[in-house]
């Protein structure tokens, strides 16, 4: 009787050293931490249709710095960068022809303070055109703008102003001597189209694409006090992402369909 007595406290013994080793194996498995939550997907456009006509934009490999915008005519602009990553230099061409240059500069290599803008002839001749300054603010967004003729003497200034989601909301042109004309805009809360291109706020100033004025969230409306003809509003249809695929911009009675396509950016 004792043996069988010793022999079931023996099994018992063993069922709960392998019951506690069981035990051991789940607490390491609950207290693995569980998996990071994946980063949100970012996307940027790379073509843009409209009726008869299509605007690529290419981008250097695995990053959101432009390289090249073209359309089907030969025309386009072309960006390059420093080390840093900053802009260096943008090239316009017209029926593949170079015509255009500008040269920006970075005096702490993180920030764009001047632009020395150039025309170029067929000669291979540079030609000054003017020089521009930009001052930013507090949130490192351009506040004002003063460009300089060739005897460096002021000739315009544009002043910015934001709004507190960080879009624009105002930029006052003057001329020096003359008036100033006030431009108000409002935006929309989507995603914007140009969010996550680099430097397109600074790109906007010398290009004619709209799409460059919306780094934060897109524009529904451009007023101008002085020329009411020239007003802008758009109207957006948006994709899965909760970026427009879609704009329908209206001025002056005329309406352009603008589709809209985009790519991932890989992180």
């Amino acid at each position: 009787m004792k043996r069988l007595k010793s022999t079931h406290l023996l099994m018992l013994s063993v069922l709960l050293v392998v019951f506690a080793c069981k035990k051991a194996k789940n607490l390491k498995i609950d207290e693995t931490p569980p998996p990071k939550p994946s980063a949100p997907k970012t996307y940027v456009p790379v073509k843009f249709e409209t009726a008869g006509s299509s605007l690529i934009l290419k981008y250097k490999d695995l990053t959101s710095l432009l390289s090249e915008i073209a359309d089907a005519n030969g025309n386009k602009t072309v960006f390059t960068y420093t080390q840093e990553r900053q802009p260096f230099k943008l090239e316009k061409y017209r029926n593949e022809k170079l015509f255009y240059v500008v040269y920006y500069e970075q005096s702490d290599k993180k920030t764009t303070s001047k632009a020395r803008a150039f025309g170029y002839n067929v000669m291979g001749v540079f030609t000054p055109v003017n020089v521009y300054t930009l001052t930013n603010n507090d949130q490192q967004k351009i506040k004002q703008l003063d460009y300089y003729d060739l005897d460096n003497k002021l000739t315009n200034t544009y002043s910015l102003f934001y709004s507190a989601s960080g879009n624009l909301s105002e930029m006052n042109a003057r001329a020096h001597p003359g008036s100033t004309t006030m431009t108000t805009y409002t935006f929309d809360q989507q995603k914007g189209i140009s969010r996550y291109i680099s430097h397109s706020e600074l790109f906007a100033f010398e290009s004619e694409h709209w799409f460059f004025l919306c780094p934060g969230n897109n524009i529904l409306n451009v007023m101008n006090e002085k020329t009411p003809q020239k007003n802008i509003s758009v109207k957006y249809e948006y994709n899965e992402n909760g970026y427009p695929s879609t704009a329908i911009i209206t001025s002056n009675d005329r309406t352009q369909n603008i589709k809209i396509t985009y790519k991932q950016l890989e992180t």
